[in-house]
């Protein structure tokens, strides 16, 4: 039995846990009461996404060795995953009282107190913890930072998942959320945040293809640029609007502004990008062809509007300012790869 078990929990750190529980279930055929292998079939149903099989599974350990702080640990995950929250930390508090000198009890409490929501003070020094009794785990940096995101100490979460990465250089998981860390953020003008964060994404995808997370955000961080560019152009496009019938060359110079504002926005952020990017980007523009047809309307009439007559101007500056918000509108409403 020794072989498929040890086989089993290799393939769950590779991530393969439909083979690691293929290995499983003929031990479990044999030796119904086998904990190890109870154990690590928990936390192969829980990678599958059936949390309810999980925890029929973990339930079973916990009856064969009611003491087992291993058992105990898997249990607890099932119960958050089921939103059973309070007893998770419970049963999370129990493995700890089992073996105090484990660092991964601890990292378990954590998560458990973190999920709950409420509890983040006391998580923070579950994950502490965690890291006093095993400082070189990345993972336990990655929690701490995630209790730190939930304390709203984003540098705090910032340095943690930098010491996960000089412990672990390629741990996609820290790569992402260090780039989400960038990308999350609300302000228009931190261009250069924002290209720091769709590196970090890409650099995440590429540490692990299987991060759909890194990859859902990247696709949002670039919508969210193409959107900043076209508020923009649009609200020069209304500012011209509004001068148009007292000032023409106010409103010319507006109109010039918004066909050149957003390009320069363009640019600066393209600059800061790498080839590869760029060409993603790109992708993500030929998916949105509503939207670029707006766009190629919004500049024409704005750059129309620079040598237009004075009396045609409200009327462009008009059109151009409904034709950039179409833009705005159809790049978040546009469908996602």
């Amino acid at each position: 039995m020794t072989q498929p078990i040890a086989l089993a929990r290799l393939q769950l750190q590779r991530g393969a846990p439909e083979a690691a529980a293929g290995l499983l279930g003929p031990v479990l055929a044999a030796e119904p009461d086998h904990v190890t292998a109870l154990v690590l079939m928990t936390h192969a149903q829980l990678a599958l996404e059936r949390p309810e099989l999980a925890h029929e599974v973990a339930a079973r350990a916990v009856a064969h060795a009611p003491g087992s702080s291993e058992a105990l640990t898997a249990l607890s995950r099932t119960l958050t995953a089921l939103g059973r929250h309070d007893e998770a930390i419970g049963t999370a508090q129990a493995a700890v009282a089992g073996q105090a000198d484990n660092p991964y009890r601890h990292n378990r409490l954590a998560w458990a107190l973190l999920e709950h929501g409420n509890r983040p003070v006391e998580a923070e020094h579950a994950a502490r913890e965690a890291i006093r009794l095993d400082p070189e785990q990345a993972d336990f940096r990655i929690t701490y930072a995630m209790v730190m995101k939930q304390l709203n100490r984003p540098e705090r979460g910032r340095e943690a998942l930098r010491d996960a990465l000089r412990l672990e250089p390629e741990n996609a998981i820290a790569r992402h959320e260090l780039a989400a860390l960038d990308v999350v953020q609300r302000n228009p003008f931190a261009l250069s945040r924002l290209a720091r964060g769709v590196t970090g994404l890409v650099a995440a995808l590429r540490a692990d293809p299987r991060q759909e997370a890194s990859r859902h955000l990247l696709d949002a961080a670039l919508r969210q640029f193409l959107i900043y560019a076209a508020i923009i152009m649009v609200v020069l496009a209304y500012l011209g609007w509004r001068v148009a019938e007292d000032s023409a060359t106010w409103a010319r110079a507006l109109a010039a502004a918004a066909a050149l504002a957003p390009a320069g926005y363009a640019g600066y952020f393209l600059a800061r990008l790498d080839r590869v990017l760029r060409s993603y980007l790109k992708e993500v523009l030929t998916r949105q062809r509503a939207a670029s047809a707006a766009a190629a309307l919004t500049l024409a009439l704005l750059l129309t509007a620079t040598v237009a007559p004075a009396a045609w101007l409200p009327s462009l500056l008009g059109v151009a300012s409904v034709a950039g918000l179409a833009v705005r509108l159809l790049t978040s409403l546009a469908p996602r790869s």
